[in-house]
């Protein structure tokens, strides 16, 4: 027991000693050239300026930088839970969100840069987007500067900059809106595409939580020596990030108040009712866009999965091997890796789908093959009797399937039918990541810009819950319905025996 406490001590000690020299800083690595990324794919070689940046404010403040990997829609929780002290990844300060987060003075300045394909004639301004299609990084500024400039352009968000170019190129998206440095870094590594607008001006500050006041008034201190002994400077230079949005950010640091040094009141409060008002109409939008997702993906997993069932059982030795090593091949690959390879892999042979086609059938195309193995055990649960009473009775085998096994087989399949539903219902939050702006998508960019990820995200399971429960009673109605029938048929009896 002395050996138990030792051990729990110790750990807890070493804990407490590395909150004291290390600086946990977070940051999105997936595809984030040149601010924080892993060099040729190489997970032990991390670089990037803002990590160059991180790494001289720790040693600064005497601590070790240690890095922890986080989705970008998500590093603002992560403060909000201690995972980690500061965020740097592409920040910008906003007002109002001194109740959540305080920003740094800002290290960095860059415009945003409207890319296009190189062939492309029709769009030479961010003002020729009137009515196209433009993808920009969700929860990103260039998001709301495409709001506030075109009212009818169709704004489609990407989790990582390589999606967004995807698409591009892959002719979904007529333009991509991203910042400055990230649009040199990607045009000048790919071909084919080429920026032809620059646009407003975005500040990039380290972000912490409200707690931390007094670190980050360390950490403003060493940005404004950093900038004064060109330091930030040497950073900039050696990954040719210069603009004349950065050069002016010597002026614009001096005017920015230190975060913490003063209270501010945000009205959070006044405006909490207003905000849940504004935001509803968009989550019953989004859950009609699940609702819509889950019922089609359903329907093509009852149709094919029917199909893998029926060449199982009822086809020839090479026909129902091909049916085993598709139900087997759809159940043992990730459906993430499914999504991913049939939205961005297709594309490469020459098979470009539909963002809302490729999530309805990468979800169909998974779930068919347990609906495979539903039907097959409901088949199986009908007695052989029943099969040769009905080619006794002149049914061929199609016949003897549609009027006698199938009927009878689907009372044994609707239960685990609709546990399949509300799982899908689940699952199609994946499509979020193929630009599909379901549930789970519009809670992520309303909380991830209102840093408000605890009452959307209470709203959004409920309305999950409501969504799921209605089919739930329903299928509980039909499957005590096909009982009643069953005990109809089975009561039907004269001496005992079935009449016939």
């Amino acid at each position: 027991m002395k050996s138990f406490y030792f051990i729990v001590l110790l750990l807890f000690g070493s804990v407490l000693l590395a909150d004291e020299s290390v600086l946990r800083w977070a940051a999105d690595a997936e595809s984030g050239a040149p601010n924080v990324f892993y060099e040729n794919g190489d997970l032990s070689k991390l670089v990037g300026f803002e990590k160059d940046i991180i790494d001289y404010i720790a040693k600064r403040l005497g601590r070790r930088a240690e890095f922890h990997q986080n989705d970008w829609d998500s590093l603002v929780s992560g403060l909000q839970r201690n995972l980690y002290d500061v965020v740097i990844n592409g920040f910008s300060p906003e007002e109002g969100k001194e109740n959540s987060a305080i920003f740094s003075n800002p290290y960095y300045a860059c415009g945003l840069s409207l890319i296009i394909r190189s062939n492309t004639d029709n769009i030479k301004s961010i003002l020729d987007c009137s009515g196209a299609i433009v993808g920009v990084l969700r929860s990103s500024k260039a998001e709301s500067v495409l709001t506030n400039s075109l009212k009818d352009v169709k704004i489609i968000g990407y989790p990582n900059e390589y999606c967004a170019i995807s698409d591009l190129k892959n002719k979904r998206v007529d333009a991509i809106l991203l910042d400055g440095q990230i649009a040199a870094y990607y045009t000048k590594k790919l071909s084919g595409l080429k920026i032809i607008d620059e646009l407003d001006e975005t500040r990039y500050s380290i972000v912490s939580a409200p707690g931390n006041g007094e670190l980050m008034a360390a950490i403003n201190g060493v940005i404004e020596d950093m900038q004064r002994d060109g330091s930030l400077d040497a950073i900039v230079s050696k990954w040719d990030l210069h603009n004349t949005f950065y050069s002016r950010l010597g002026e614009i640091s001096s005017k920015i108040e230190t975060p913490g040094s003063k209270p501010k009141s945000s009205g959070n409060q006044d405006k909490s009712t207003v905000q849940y008002v504004k935001v509803l109409p968009f989550f019953i939008k989004a859950a009609c866009v699940t609702l819509v997702i889950s019922i089609l993906s359903m329907c093509v997993a009852i149709v094919l999965g029917l199909c893998f069932a029926i060449m199982r059982v009822y086809m020839p030795k090479w026909i129902s091997f091909f049916a085993i090593s598709m139900i087997e091949l759809l159940r043992g690959i990730p459906l993430l890796i499914q999504l991913f390879f049939v939205f961005y892999g297709l594309p490469c042979i020459g098979i470009t789908l539909p963002p809302l086609v490729a999530g309805i059938l990468t979800l169909g195309m998974n779930y068919a093959a347990y609906e495979a193995e539903n039907f097959r055990a409901g088949m199986a649960a009908v007695p052989y009797g029943q099969m040769e009473a009905a080619r006794a009775l002149g049914m061929n085998q199609w016949q003897s399937l549609r009027h006698v096994i199938l009927p009878q087989a689907f009372t044994f399949v609707l239960p685990p039918l609709t546990n399949d539903f509300i799982a899908i219902l689940k699952d199609s939050s994946l499509v979020s990541l193929i630009t599909i702006m379901e549930l789970t998508k519009t809670y992520m960019l309303i909380a991830s810009n209102s840093f408000n990820f605890f009452e959307m995200g209470a709203i959004v399971a409920f309305i999950y819950f409501l969504i799921g429960l209605p089919f739930a009673q329903l299928a509980k109605l039909a499957e005590r319905h096909l009982k009643l029938e069953k005990r109809a048929y089975s009561s039907r009896k004269i001496g005992g025996k079935h009449n016939r």
